[in-house]
């Protein structure tokens, strides 16, 4: 049995009052959430801690977004916790790149973040760090779910007098006042090592003189990080106060990172699109490149931005590869000689990648599953998280293109951590954009060609990668690409963490392209994601979506 999927728990809350074998089918069966379920997960998260460091008497700190019954959510956990011995201390409402910085500054041995991250407001979660702030890996994630199978057979009574007591934690405290300072440092730090400031962003024309449009998906940040980035010198305008609740209509989870509007086309109930509609006047739109808008998603750890079109016909996401890309490209103009690692995700752009040295020799590439913590572990480059040893800032960057960019972040002297961080993220990409413009420098990539797309409503048991239905898969995509071009056999690529991965590689005329299929970890879904390096679609006599739409097709009928 396992409850974890890609990124964490997820599931449509429930809150009733059913036995524990019930709490446990609902989520198998339905992806129902009950607090039941998350106390026996708590208890579970705590004896696999205990086991593992041999302490009887964990810290541990929950942080969570502002979903509604969140704090239910809570409750249920810290009494789990409670149960097995946890010291729990409460962080409040955070990010969950907040919680990263209340786990390294305070010293905790573990945290968890009580959030569905782009997920419906009714939807909610669980995301579990170790007390590095790294994600649990698979391993643990095994463990913790077999405990709480455990526990369900247990013939146990806790009286409910009992359960109340425990709800509440041994301390409370403002985690986002923590998290707010972390930032400040980081920022600080990136400004001295690049010399250049956030203040310099309009004057060198990276953002318009009115300001960005920021929309923090109605999650934690949506009270304060306008206004923090403001007096910070880069003057930002919140678009999702107004909006009715967590990723409603706001957000980055709405968008994809291909999306691309025309001026006359911004028709949309999303709040981000109907601000820079309105806004329009007060745009130039000769300036290519300006950054007029930011997305975060509900739980804050990945970023979009939004700029003008290269022939100001509209306007397009900066996805987490351009934003990788410029990050690269500032770094290597400020320090030439620094090494730099890279670690992408299986549905990054293939030009990113394979164009490094345009740029430099001192680039390290690494292709690691989605997710990010996949992302951290490569850049780790050990067998299991660790913090990295530096005396100045790590050349170090992982990238999806869904904006979830990995950076260090100081833990103490000579030691740094690894987190996705989307306020981070934007600071980073505006400072970065700060030296390119500057500089006068654009050493950009040439974007390959990429297409992804999920089939819903599949039961995910009958995809694993390698049963018949994924030799269905292989053979349907290898018979296209040789009807279609000369390219022949497929071959079968395996990556660390992806155990539901079907990944196929091949070429046309030396062109590399990739198609990768795989279950979503949270959802009832299915996603197919083609990508083609540049000049490869022209050597191809059907459109590339076409393969797409074949394979989505053929999986609904028989998923």
């Amino acid at each position: 049995m396992q409850l974890f999927g890609t990124d964490g728990i997820r599931g449509k809350v429930e809150v009733v009052n059913v036995s524990n074998e019930d709490a446990l089918s609902y989520y198998l069966e339905g992806r129902k959430l009950t607090p039941i379920l998350m106390r026996l997960i708590g208890e579970a998260v705590a004896i696999e801690l205990i086991n593992r460091q041999n302490n009887l008497n964990p810290k541990i700190v929950i942080g969570w977004d502002n979903r509604p019954n969140n704090i239910q959510l809570t409750k249920a956990l810290t009494q789990g916790l409670a149960i097995q011995g946890c010291d729990v201390h409460w962080a409040g409402e955070i990010a969950t790149p907040g919680l990263h910085y209340c786990i390294l500054e305070s010293g905790y041995d573990g945290g968890l973040m009580v959030t569905a991250s782009h997920n419906p407001a009714h939807d909610s979660g669980l995301k579990v760090f170790d007390e590095l702030g790294f994600k649990t890996y698979p391993e643990r994630e095994i463990e913790i779910s077999n405990i709480v199978e455990t526990l369900i057979i247990e013939d146990r009574e806790l009286d409910d007098v009992f359960l109340d007591k425990l709800s509440k934690p041994m301390m409370e405290f403002n985690g986002g006042e923590k998290y707010q300072n972390g930032l400040k440092k980081r920022l600080e730090t990136i400004q001295e090592m690049w010399n250049i400031k956030l203040e310099n962003a309009a004057e060198l024309g990276v953002i318009p003189s009115n300001g960005l449009l920021l929309d923090s998906s109605k999650g934690s940040n949506v009270s304060w990080l306008s206004s923090w980035l403001s007096s910070n010198g880069l003057n930002s305008i919140e678009q999702s106060s107004n909006c009715l609740q967590i990723n409603l209509n706001c957000g980055a989870g709405n968008f994809s990172p291909t999306d691309k509007w025309s001026w006359d086309n911004l028709e949309s109930e999303h709040v981000l699109l109907q601000s820079i509609k309105q806004n329009l006047q007060n745009i130039d739109k000769s300036n290519s490149g300006q950054i007029i808008a930011a997305a975060l998603d509900g739980d804050s750890d990945r970023c979009l931005l939004f700029e003008i079109l290269e022939d100001g016909s509209g306007i397009g996401v900066v996805d987490g590869d351009r934003i990788a890309d410029d990050i690269l490209q500032a770094g290597v103009l400020r320090n030439p000689q620094k090494n730099w690692t890279l670690a992408a995700s299986i549905e990054s752009d293939l030009s990113l990648t394979s164009s490094l040295k345009r740029l430099s020799d001192n680039i390290e590439d690494l292709e690691t599953a989605v997710g990010d913590r996949w992302l951290s572990l490569a850049l780790c480059k050990n067998s299991k998280p660790s913090l990295i040893q530096s005396n100045d800032f790590p050349g170090l960057i992982g990238c999806e293109d869904s904006g979830h960019i990995v950076l260090p972040i100081s833990s103490s002297q000579n030691e740094w951590g690894l987190v996705g961080d989307g306020a981070m993220t934007l600071v980073f990409t505006i400072l970065a954009r700060c030296v390119l413009n500057s500089e006068g420098a654009n050493n950009k990539f040439t974007p390959g060609w990429k297409l992804r797309k999920s089939v819903k409503g599949v039961d995910r048991k009958l995809w694993d990668g390698k049963n018949e239905l994924s030799s269905q898969i292989h053979q349907l995509a290898e018979e296209w690409f040789v009807n279609n071009s000369n390219s022949s056999k497929l071959s079968n690529v395996n990556i660390n963490g992806s155990k539901s991965l079907l990944l196929l590689q091949g070429e046309v005329d030396n062109l590399p392209f990739s198609l990768g299929i795989r279950n979503s970890g949270t959802e009832a879904k299915i996603s197919v994601s083609l990508r083609l390096s540049p000049g490869c679609k022209e050597l191809i006599s059907s459109e590339p979506s076409e393969l797409v739409e074949i394979l989505c097709d053929h999986l609904s009928r028989n998923m």
